[in-house]
């Protein structure tokens, strides 16, 4: 087996496995999980809006000259995505839309198949890249286990059938990191180009657009700590990686 096969398919189970964490955090410590998810979530949002500025987006720009534009695609993109599925979770009283059970499965697993597709295509570009990337989607794969537990139990769903779609959610990482092994291998410089592109775009929406107005919602003292330290992570990592 090629090591970038390996490294891959290694990384896209660890992340589905932090789904399956963020599940298990909801069903057994649920009050604990809610109250604190807010300490991932500022920490996961420093790691990945520096890995999308201070890597992906750097790579993307080297290689394809349209990079910058295709990012703004992908932004405006997702957010289309998100108004046509309902994806958030928000309290009684606290939004006008309120999530819908399956719909927020959809969309949470297209999420989890982006974000495995964004670890093969990290190591597709190289070997640091790709243990960056996969750093900012282990992160947030744990919030987002959480919220779609959440989801579900708030939606009446049983204890049992919400482990079931979490476990579908989690596993679609591991799947799109896998799946895209095979079909990204080789590939141009310039597709390569719009795939980091792309990565770099989906990184910056869910940094920017999902992660920090959470830290705003659930002011917490040491929130932006967090986000600080997350980004002081990226940067140790890439000096250990010789960036």
């Amino acid at each position: 087996m090629e090591p970038q096969f390996i490294n891959t398919a290694t990384y896209g189970i660890l992340a589905g496995l932090a789904t399956i964490t963020g599940i298990y955090m909801v069903l057994h410590r649920q009050r604990w999980a809610t109250e604190n998810s807010v300490f991932f979530i500022s920490f996961s949002a420093g790691v990945i809006l520096t890995i999308a500025f201070l890597h992906l987006l750097p790579e993307a720009i080297d290689t394809n000259r349209n990079a910058l534009f295709i990012v703004l695609i992908t932004l405006i993109s997702f957010y289309i995505l998100e108004h046509m599925l309902v994806i958030h979770s928000c309290k009684e009283g606290e939004c006008e839309v309120h999530p819908i059970g399956i719909l927020a499965f959809i969309g949470l697993c297209f999420h989890s198949l982006l974000d495995g597709i964004v670890i093969g295509v990290g190591f597709e570009a190289g070997f640091s890249i790709g243990i960056v990337a996969s750093m900012g989607v282990l992160l947030h794969e744990i919030p987002e286990g959480i919220t779609i537990t959440s989801i579900l139990l708030h939606a009446g769903y049983t204890r049992k059938r919400a482990v079931v779609f979490g476990y579908i959610v989690g596993f679609a990482t591991p799947l799109g990191a896998m799946g895209s092994y095979f079909f990204i291998r080789d590939v141009t410089p310039e597709t390569l180009g719009i795939l980091l592109a792309v990565a770099a775009g989906s990184f910056t929406y869910i940094g920017a657009s999902d992660l920090l107005p959470e830290t705003h919602k659930n002011f917490r003292k040491g929130n932006i700590l967090l986000v600080l330290s997350g980004m002081i992570l990226v940067y140790i990592v890439a000096l250990l990686l010789g960036e």
